[in-house]
């Protein structure tokens, strides 16, 4: 099955000048645990997650209003083509233990986001047959729930 198929095209972002204020109210406006950040032409520059906007204020110790997004944003991206297959973005999320994954056109442009609870919620059957089985889900969410080796705070503020 396409990710194309499955995906949340109607995606809320964020710019990298932005403030981490800014961002913190989109997500909590529309109940959102990461916004993709991109660029004037819509180029998925960069994921910032709430975890993030709370690491960056924790560590620096100054209000989200006076820092920028792209101060705490993830600096390692990663995403899938929307015609991609559903078990190359199992292989994504599994390698990059994250649990959202923009969705991009050839030139990096935002297209979509697809979650682990899109294949959660796509049980098979529901599309011809197609679908995703639930241990293929709950292997995916096991290997991505593995605990990441621990960062220094200092390493972690400046990432």
């Amino acid at each position: 099955m396409k990710i194309n198929r499955l995906m949340t095209r109607n995606v809320r972002t964020c710019r990298a000048e932005d403030t981490l204020a800014d961002a913190a109210r989109v997500m909590w406006e529309a109940d959102l645990g990461a916004l993709p950040v991109v660029d004037a032409e819509q180029r998925v520059l960069a994921v910032i997650t709430d975890r993030d906007l709370a690491m960056a204020c924790l560590f620096s110790g100054e209000p989200l209003a006076s820092r920028k997004v792209s101060e705490a944003m993830s600096r390692k991206l990663v995403t899938v083509l929307e015609d991609d297959d559903v078990g190359t973005l199992e292989d994504v999320m599994r390698a990059s233990q994250v649990h959202r994954v923009p969705v991009v056109n050839g030139v990096g442009q935002l297209r979509g986001i697809i979650t682990l609870n899109d294949l959660a919620h796509h049980r098979p059957g529901r599309l011809a047959g197609e679908g995703v089985s639930p241990e293929e889900v709950a292997g995916t969410l096991a290997v991505i729930a593995n605990p990441r080796p621990a960062q220094p705070p200092a390493q972690a503020a400046s990432a």
